[in-house]
């Protein structure tokens, strides 16, 4: 978010971040970053058509990380971070730095991940057992 308020045009994301959104619960690292997501997820549900460009670094949730430091995780490992985005890149069929609407970016991913790749791709994230994305594909 800039500093009038409103998302740059278009909004930056990471790969793995379309499925963190969509299977938040309000759980997070502080409040505010809780906060933050909420408005980010309302922003975009109510956004159809706005911009997401799809990047391999800190993006608009990582801005109110409490981990995000100089944009780098130090949370975990940046490599198993890239891992984790690039695995959504290959088995999404999206392409880096390309622009979708948030419409175009949901559809996308939603249409290419089957459960193979949700348990792939999720398999080490801390979020796993409340993301009711994960918990909704990765069952059989």
């Amino acid at each position: 978010m800039t500093e009038s308020g409103k998302y740059s045009d278009p909004i930056r994301i990471r790969p793995h971040h379309l499925l963190c959104i969509q299977g938040f619960q309000g759980y997070g690292y502080t409040q505010d970053f809780v906060l933050h997501m909420g408005r980010v997820i309302s922003f975009l549900k109510s956004n159809l058509f706005y911009n997401l460009q799809i990047v391999v670094e800190s993006d608009e949730l990582c801005s109110q990380c409490p981990y995000d430091v100089d944009g780098r995780c130090i949370k975990g490992s940046m490599d198993e971070i890239y891992k984790i985005d690039r695995l959504v890149i290959e088995k999404a069929n999206l392409d880096l730095n390309h622009i979708y609407t948030v419409s175009e970016a949901f559809s996308t991913v939603n249409k290419n991940l089957n459960h193979d790749h949700i348990v792939s791709i999720c398999s080490g994230c801390s979020w796993q057992n409340k993301c009711l994305f994960y918990i909704a594909k990765s069952k059989i």
